[in-house]
């Protein structure tokens, strides 16, 4: 009988210290403490493909293109507003599978740093062929753009007479 009170009162014990434990962890994760006054500002902000927030690009293409053809094209990005920004390309999707494209980007230093053929010239980032780009955002000051020479290489196993559109998605980030 000694044995078993002796056992229920180091189990009451054990379960009592748990408690306790548990209450003193979850004590500094609701913790609060008041500071002095600040300002928070928030700015503008806003990134543009070619001027537009919806933008058509119908030059990133072309007709009769076969496995391991490749279209190379200048984007200019804009950061408008009035805060600093950190942005980056996000992904690249395609509309189908019927039309594989490998996809990379560069910044580069002008549009005529990014030719119809052959190798961007100027290159200031770049090149990514994984979205997100495996580095870190480009950080701009509000009220630029930025060149990106963007590249799709057409896979082999492309289906004749199909088409696809691509979907670029990028994301923008105030910075105080």
């Amino acid at each position: 009988m000694k044995k078993l009170w002796l056992s229920a009162a180091v189990a009451i014990a054990i379960t009592a210290l748990g408690v306790i434990s548990a209450q003193q962890t979850g004590a500094s994760w609701r913790d609060q403490e008041q500071t002095g006054s600040a300002t928070v500002t928030s700015g503008q902000l806003r990134i543009l493909a070619g001027g537009s927030q919806n933008y058509a690009w119908n030059d990133f293409g072309g007709a009769g293109l076969v496995p391991g053809s490749v279209v190379q094209r200048p984007l200019t990005i804009s950061v408008v507003g009035d805060t600093k920004a950190a942005y980056r390309l996000v992904s690249v999707v395609p509309t189908t599978i019927d039309v594989p494209l490998t996809f990379s980007a560069s910044v580069v230093s002008s549009v005529a740093g990014c030719p119809a053929s052959g190798s961007p010239s100027g290159v200031v980032a770049g090149p990514w062929t994984v979205f997100p780009a495996p580095s870190t955002a480009r950080t701009v000051q509000a009220n630029t753009s930025e060149v990106w020479c963007l590249r799709a290489t057409v896979g082999a196993g492309a289906l004749q007479n199909k088409t696809t559109k691509v979907t670029l998605n990028f994301r923008a980030d105030q910075q105080l």
